[in-house]
């Protein structure tokens, strides 16, 4: 038989649960027995028991007279168990001045709550007291203090006290390895590794891990490979971190042959197994295998939901990927930002800030990621209007815009026709990137300032910060819309023998553009003809525009059989050829082109532009009279023309390319989509407000000298945002100096 005591620890070990402590606790108040040795049975219940109470375990051992060192490990270690460290602390110092002395085990769960509290001061005084009190060769405390140091972002003290540990088990070895890998040192972390006298599958992991962290998933594969030749089987944390290392590398066999690994081997499918097969089959684009697996869920959580719709999204299968966001029951912001970054690079700007509205309505808070694609989007489409909003919504929320959100809103500003503004912004930036140089360079090339943007490269340099491929972009961009053609050939040889980048096909097309531009036609054709690499369809169309501005047939026709060949399908080149030889007089060989277009199928570009006014956009299109206020416009329209007449405008006939009479010629020229736009905005907008237009082509010559004349008329600025650049027109000029 059992002894009696025997019998009462194993009637007291049964109590497992807070509500059963307190149970036996009533009865014994209540029969009288709640004395010191049935109480201090008792702490030790409630303090192991399951989702403990700390102020009852501290009530209860206050009932404990002169309690000993045991019971105070007890209540220490049970207030840190239920998340209440600096109890623990507390109770630590108590303990000392009472005159109690704490061992080994007293330590090893202070050294715990320090570390969980950001004690490192404290957590290095009572290192102190424990290397006086205790034997230092307790590998428990010794691994509590290496985790105290580690999380205290310590690493060097954790490997002091590593090293000077006389025992270590493979738990001090593997955290050690873990800390050096968290902290990305993973020379360090294999150094140790390779040292270890025992691995465990915990140790393997971390590897794998912190190689798939450290963006090194070659090195993460291979221990994979390595975990598993050693007969350790993996654990779902260590599948997660490999199925990463597949997904950055793109390789699809090797996540084929790990999702049969986990198969074959039983390994727990657990969510986040499955959210990062669906995220590797996604990122590797076998969108069917990764709809397989987000299928066969039962519980579909939104980061699955996240994953499977970013996978979509990143496909540019913006249909689907929003059927899938329709059937969330709640999105959040990940799931916005997947499908606003899709939409923004499939071009569908209008839908992306449709959706940023839709997630500000939620009451969700945007990133800065995530503002900084809306403002992208209202850059695209030339939303002013949306785009202030966004900039309020910064400064309302006392929002410091960092390089990154700051680079988006000067570039925003810079591409709704607001140079200005984005000049502000840029100066107010407190630091400044070669991607904020960058934006403000080619943003001041676009509005035609290029001895402005030329300066600021020059101050760039100054301030330590070296220009790259792109910048340099932005830099032949200015001199190609000044004509600043010396400079253009200056900047070049520059960039290739003073920051050695070698040219690539966007740098000569900027070239070639400068060149065709300020008319150095045959200068543009042998630089095409010495370029390293095969010209594009953007070169030979540069160099096709500037022959129709100066009228080189045989250069037109050369470059236009390229673009025949290239782009057979575009408009562009038939149009463009089409005016050279009616301009000429070719007209026999201008109505060859006029069939071939209509053999192939091929319709002019319609052009299009808009305004808003009052938060919406009016878009008008030559000769349309669907505007339900097209009979004011048009009325506008007339005393534009008259008063264009009394002040000497001559329309360009030339810039009209059908064969019918002059006054027909006439009016299709005043029905050019622009010049509904800017009647509709003198007739709206306020005198002290500027007009800003969008046109989704180039603005013509008689636009372009009929607009100059209309601006110093009515005494307003105009400001004409055309598929290459935008032109500013003030009191009878234009900021392009004519040359565009």
């Amino acid at each position: 038989m059992l002894s009696r005591s025997k019998r009462n620890l194993m009637k007291w070990a049964t109590f497992t649960t807070l509500k059963q402590c307190t149970q036996i606790h009533a009865h014994m108040i209540i029969s009288g027995t709640a004395q010191p040795p049935a109480i201090r049975r008792l702490l030790k219940c409630i303090a192991d028991a399951v989702n403990g109470d700390t102020a009852y375990v501290l009530s209860v051992f206050r009932q404990i007279p002169k309690p000993s060192t045991f019971l105070w490990n007890t209540v220490i270690r049970a207030c840190f168990r239920n998340h209440a460290p600096q109890e623990s602390i507390a109770l630590y110092k108590k303990m000392c001045r009472e005159d109690v002395v704490p061992d080994d085990h007293t330590f090893q769960f202070l050294f715990k709550a320090c570390a969980r509290c950001s004690y490192i001061y404290l957590g290095r005084t009572i290192h102190g007291n424990f290397l006086k009190l205790c034997d230092e060769s307790s590998v428990f405390a010794g691994n509590s203090l290496i985790h105290m140091y580690s999380e205290l972002c310590h690493v060097d003290l954790a490997k002091r006290v590593f090293d000077q540990m006389d025992l270590k088990d493979v738990v001090s070895w593997t955290m050690m390895v873990g800390k050096y890998a968290k902290n990305g040192s993973m020379d360090e972390a294999r150094k140790l590794f390779d040292q270890m006298p025992e691995r465990n599958v915990v140790s393997w992991t971390i590897m794998v891990a912190g190689y798939a962290q450290a963006d090194k998933p070659e090195m993460s594969i291979q221990y994979f490979r390595k975990m598993v030749t050693a007969n350790i089987k993996p654990d779902d944390v260590a599948m997660i971190s490999v199925l990463s290392a597949c997904a950055r590398l793109r390789d699809l066999d090797l996540g084929k042959w790990i999702h049969q690994f986990i198969v074959g081997e039983q390994i727990g499918m657990n969510i986040n197994l499955t959210v990062a097969l669906i995220d590797m089959y996604a990122k590797c684009r076998d969108i069917v295998a990764a709809q397989q697996v987000f299928d066969s869920m039962d519980c579909k959580t939104v980061v699955a939901w996240n994953a499977i719709i970013d996978g979509y999204c990143k496909l540019g299968k913006m249909d689907i990927a929003h059927a899938l966001f329709d059937q969330m029951d709640d999105q959040d912001v990940i799931t916005f930002n997947s499908m606003i970054t899709g939409y923004i690079h499939s071009s569908s700007f209008k839908e992306a800030l449709l959706l940023f509205s839709k997630l500000r309505c939620l009451g969700l808070k945007p990133d800065d990621f995530m503002i900084a694609g809306a403002l992208t989007a209202c850059a695209n489409l030339g939303a002013l209007h949306h785009g202030k909003i966004l900039h309020g919504y910064l400064e309302e929320n006392l929002i410091q815009p960092d390089v990154f959100v700051g680079t988006s809103l000067l570039d925003m500003y810079s591409k709704c026709g607001r140079i200005d503004q984005a000049m502000q912004v840029f100066n107010r930036m407190p630091k400044k990137d070669v991607l904020a140089w960058t934006a403000m360079i080619s943003g001041l090339a676009m509005h035609g300032g290029g001895k402005s943007a030329l300066a600021h490269f020059l101050l760039m340099r100054e301030e330590g910060i070296q220009p790259n491929r792109v910048t340099y972009i932005g830099v032949f961009s200015a001199c190609s819309h000044a004509g600043l053609v010396e400079e253009g050939h200056f900047h070049f040889n520059e960039m290739r023998y003073l920051y050695k980048i070698e040219p690539e096909i966007e740098h000569y097309g900027c070239m070639v553009d400068l060149l065709s531009r300020a008319g150095y036609l045959k200068h543009a054709e042998r630089l095409i003809e010495s370029m390293p690499m095969e010209p594009n369809a953007v070169i030979w169309g540069s160099l096709l525009g500037s022959c129709r501005v100066y009228n080189e047939v045989e250069l037109a026709e050369k470059a236009a059989k390229h673009l025949l060949v290239m782009e057979p399908q575009k408009d562009a080149v038939y149009v463009l050829l089409y005016n050279i030889y009616a301009s000429t007089g070719r007209w026999a060989s201008a109505f060859e082109i006029r069939g071939m277009m209509e053999n192939r199928g091929i319709k002019k570009s319609v052009g299009c532009s808009s305004i808003v006014v009052g938060g919406n956009v009016h878009e008008f299109v030559a000769g349309d009279r669907s505007h339900p206020e097209i009979d004011k416009i048009y009325s506008m329209m007339g005393e534009i023309a008259e008063r264009l007449m009394l002040a000497g405008h001559m329309p360009s006939m030339s810039e009209v390319s059908l064969d019918i009479d002059e006054e027909d010629k006439e009016h299709t020229l005043f029905s050019h989509s622009e010049k509904l736009a800017i009647a509709f905005g003198i007739l709206k907008l306020g005198n002290n407000i500027p007009i800003h237009i969008l046109k989704n082509l180039r603005v013509c010559r008689d636009c372009h000298s009929a607009i100059k004349l209309i601006a110093k008329i009515w005494n307003r600025e105009i400001v004409v945002r055309d598929r290459s650049r935008f032109h500013h027109f003030r009191q009878g000029g234009c900021s392009c100096g004519d040359f565009w």
